[in-house]
């Protein structure tokens, strides 16, 4: 049975219309059944249903799944694997789009005229004690809520670092290889940026001391290395904690997925270490969606009102009615819930790849899958071009991203970046094909 059209309408907020006109399409393609006095219902016709099950799989070059794969988390009839595979976005297959449509409809019909005022300066409040009991829980960064200033990106996160704390000319190291848009930011704001390298251990610390000539800020991502996926080892966390203090120089942490790590709880954070050097940033573009554009940092007491004032002045703020919904989703449990459910989902997905990866390529390809986050590092033989293999994916409708373009200094090495969140189990073996038929002629 189907729900009635007013029903369904109230439920997606789209008008009944709208719900008539797809009702009416699938009682054409005789998929529904309509009795008078009883409504509508799915039909019966098993012929039918399975013609329109394969017609939809092969849109995608799929074969039917089986009743085995029943399982599975993956909605076969919208997905496909345009997708794979993209590094650093979550699966948008598994997004809760009918909680999420329910909390962003309540928060629009609620009759608190604030909501419905210009942004509330450095965020909705409720939503930054959320935040700071969930980053206190979780990630040991205990904060005062109103610490928790609300902007729209990392990107702004970054810029809000850089004007408040720095001075046009001011030198910030980066990691090398690093979040290459990070970079950009910060150059973007005036500053000389200090590329320093990046080993099995994390950030060499010891560089950035021996190359200090005047570092003001360091911008890093030490629970989890992009893209590398290493973490900064604890000998290094102290060491860069201790060089902060006695340079005064900040150091801003981007903890953008640190959520999802496979093998043990999360890494502590560097600013649950308390030195007070460091700005904390964090992100729902990984947690739960990148169009939602919320992000946060968690700042010193005394830097609150700085924050606050660069986000209201350089318009960063995220809508309203995202923030209340995201406060809900929070203080409901719906957020925790979810996260603990992707981590399922995504270490499932991670084997997947790596069974595919296994069977398809077998030896031209060593895939290693780090501790945490949503992609796999696939190293190729020095005789092929990784340069080559992402042309050949990208002709091929896949993403395969050569490393190389997150350094400053290049290496000769021929590594990728294969994400695996965002393709469902059931499509990963036939995208790994697809990319091996591709890039068969570079071995």
């Amino acid at each position: 049975m189907l729900p009635s059209s007013r029903a369904l309408a109230d439920d997606l907020c789209v008008s009944r219309i709208t719900v008539l006109h797809a009702y009416e399409k699938l009682s054409n393609e005789r998929l529904t059944e309509t009795r008078p006095g009883s409504g509508t219902r799915i039909t019966n016709d098993r012929t039918l249903l399975d013609r329109f099950r394969r017609a939809s799989a092969r849109r995608f070059e799929l074969e039917v799944p089986d009743q085995s794969m029943k399982h599975t988390q993956t909605a076969v009839f919208g997905a496909s694997t345009e997708l794979a595979f993209r590094a650093g976005i979550p699966a948008f297959d598994a997004f809760p789009r009918a909680l999420w449509t329910r909390l962003v409809s309540r928060a629009a019909a609620r009759s608190d005229p604030n909501l419905l005022d210009y942004a509330h300066i450095g965020g909705y409040l409720p939503l930054r004690a959320e935040l700071a009991r969930y980053l206190t829980a979780s990630r040991g960064v205990d904060c005062d809520p109103l610490q928790v200033v609300i902007v729209g990106s990392v990107r702004a996160a970054i810029a809000s670092f850089c004007k408040t704390l720095l001075n046009a000319g001011d030198q910030v190291a980066v990691e090398d290889p690093g979040y290459a848009v990070a970079r950009k930011v910060i150059s973007r704001q005036g500053m000389e940026v200090v590329p320093i390298a990046v080993d099995e251990e994390g950030l060499r610390v010891d560089h950035l001391i021996a190359d200090d000539q005047g570092i003001s800020g360091a911008y890093l991502t030490p629970a989890h290395h992009w893209p590398t996926g290493v973490a900064l080892s604890q000998d290094r966390r102290k060491m860069l904690l201790d060089w902060a203090v006695a340079a005064q120089a900040w150091i801003i942490e981007d903890d953008y997925d640190s959520e999802f790590r496979f093998d043990s709880a999360p890494i502590a954070s560097l600013y649950a270490h308390g030195s007070g050097r460091v700005i904390y940033c964090g992100t729902f573009s990984k947690t739960f969606a990148p169009s939602i554009r919320t992000a946060y940092v968690v700042v010193p007491q005394d830097w609150v009102e700085a924050f606050e004032k660069w986000s209201f002045y350089s318009g960063t703020e995220p809508s309203l009615h995202i923030q209340v919904a995201l406060a809900d989703l929070l203080a409901e449990g719906h957020f925790v819930r979810h996260i603990a459910q992707m981590r399922k989902l995504y270490g499932r997905r991670r084997e997947h790849l790596r069974d595919a990866i296994q069977r398809h390529f077998g030896q031209r390809i060593t895939l290693e899958l780090p501790p945490g986050g949503l992609q796999a590092i696939a190293t190729l033989p020095a005789e092929v071009s990784a340069r080559d293999f992402m042309q050949k994916a990208e002709a091929a409708g896949l993403t395969a991203n050569d490393i190389r373009n997150t350094f400053v200094r290049r290496p000769a090495a021929n590594v990728l970046h294969l994400g695996f969140a965002p393709v469902p189990e059931i499509m990963i073996d036939d995208a790994v094909r697809r990319l091996e038929e591709a890039t068969r002629t570079l071995f």
